[in-house]
């Protein structure tokens, strides 16, 4: 009896184990990789490649650039491959990534949660993507205009995303914020950083209107892991 007692016990004590473990939310304990997967090709050529991606919920566009892609036509200065031009510095991977995916790629590179992959140096997004993305894989935080320009002196959280938008409602840019250092990327040059929101808009992005800032959503994120 005593045996059987004991292992009766036993196998209650794995039984509620096992309960609270898989009840447990395993993104506290190990990073959630957030997977992506291939719809379709719509172009493919010996520079690149345009797919739709399902991302979550959202069907989006990816420019995926063969890293041999030719950059000859931005060269004006052949040494160890780097290329100077209007003051930055381009290099041959350099040029395939804009400033959508550069955002993304931060916010995730810094996640201690979540991690992904198609985010990244060779590839690029469109407006359209990336307003799906935010909008709906994302949750909007803040929102203030650029004028007047004390506006952009607000205290702004870490680890978000700043999505730039213009007159008429279109995402013009995106960065990366973290501990009061905005990480940024335009077009085919070079990644950066800069830290005065106001300098960098009247120098670079001057027909920003308003600023939106968005934090990812991570109930969304459970419901489409649990689809």
């Amino acid at each position: 009896m005593t045996f059987l007692k004991n292992l009766i016990i036993t196998l209650l004590l794995n039984f509620i184990f096992l309960e609270v473990y898989c009840q447990t939310d395993l993104s506290t304990i190990f990073p959630v990789n957030i997977k992506s997967t291939t719809l379709d090709t719509i172009k493919m050529t010996d520079k690149n490649m345009i797919i739709n991606v399902l991302w979550l919920s959202d069907t989006i566009r990816l420019s995926v650039s063969n890293e041999r892609t030719d950059t000859s036509s931005l060269k004006k200065n052949n040494r160890k491959g780097y290329f100077a031009s209007r003051g930055f510095i381009l290099t041959e991977r350099s040029t395939m990534q804009n400033c959508f995916s550069y955002a993304l790629e931060k916010y995730f590179e810094n996640s201690e949660t979540y991690r992904q992959n198609i985010f990244r140096e060779t590839t690029t997004i469109d407006r359209v993507s990336i307003e799906k993305i935010l909008n709906n894989s994302f949750i909007k935080i803040a929102e203030f205009t650029t004028k007047p320009r004390r506006n952009l002196k607000k205290n702004i959280p870490n680890d978000v995303i700043l999505a730039f938008v213009n007159d008429i409602g279109l995402t013009i840019h995106a960065v990366y914020y973290r501990d009061e250092i905005f990480y940024t990327k335009n077009g085919g040059f070079e990644s950066d950083t800069f830290e005065s929101l106001n300098k960098f808009i009247k120098k670079t992005y001057w027909d920003t209107q308003t600023i939106k800032v968005y934090q990812f959503d991570k109930t969304k994120l459970n419901l489409s892991l649990k689809l």
